[in-house]
Parts: C-alpha cells; structure tokens; sequence
C-alpha cells in the first residue's frame, strides 16, 4: 500500500495562461471584469482587474475561485447531483460553510487537467457571461 500519492499542480506559467485566456474572453465580451486562479486549496495564485471593473467584483471574483477549488464543481444553484438549490439551501450551505469558501453565483470554474482538479478560475463583472469567461480561461489547460 502506497502512503503518498502523486499529484499535479497548477503552476505559476499556467495560472498565467489560465488569467490571459479570461481576461481576453472578457475584452472580447466588452465586459470589465475581474480575474482570479487558485490552486487547488483555493488559494490565489494570480489575479487581475479590468479598468472599469467595479471595486466589489475583486473580492467576488477570489471567493468564486476559492469556492470552485474547495468544491471541485463549478459555482452557482446547481449542485453536483444536477438539482437546482432553492434560496434557504443556497443560504445555509453557505452560511455553513463560511462566505468565503461556497458561492451560489456562477463564474467560478474548476481546472481539470488529465481528469484531476488542478485549480479554478473565475470571474466576476460580467453578469449572466461570467461563467462563460471563467470557462474560457479553464479550457486553455483542459486536457
């Protein structure tokens, strides 16, 4: 029996790659935006904010990619088992699980590589594009 496994891990070039491809899905939509890419801790390895984007979609954008990470499934109401949460889940998970770490908005995505979760991206600014942008940037090292 092995004690340790092998694992991949998002690098500091592919976060990069992961950030450009969003951010240019997001000037190609028109929408200013911002960007964040996690490991898959969920912690924030690289970042960037349009130059309109509002102030508020910065914080938005690290908690949806964090939530993406932690969960391993994209953010917003539908949950791995395809059922659409109803408004008290959606608060209580939440609640439960801290502001910070589950996010009922979309934009926030996984990054598979080789059928193992390496991180997320998401983006927040967009509206109802922001998971489209978000799946943008995850696809350039989907695998």
């Amino acid at each position: 029996m092995e004690d340790t496994l092998k694992a991949l891990k998002l690098s500091r070039a592919g976060a990069m790659k992961v950030l450009d491809a969003a951010m240019a899905a997001a000037e190609k939509s028109g929408r200013p935006v911002s960007v964040a890419v996690a490991d898959d801790g969920g912690h924030l390895m690289a970042f960037t904010r349009s130059d309109h984007a509002e102030k508020y979609t910065v914080l938005l954008a690290i908690h949806k990619a964090r939530a993406a990470a932690l969960t391993n499934f994209p953010t917003g109401r539908k949950s791995p088992t395809g059922n659409v949460r109803d408004d008290h889940h959606c608060l209580a998970i939440t609640l439960a699980a801290g502001t910070e770490n589950f996010v009922t908005m979309e934009g926030g995505v996984p990054i598979f590589v080789d059928g193992h979760v390496v991180g997320s991206v998401a983006v927040s600014g967009a509206g109802k594009r922001d998971q489209e942008i978000a799946q943008a940037g995850a696809d350039v090292l989907a695998k």
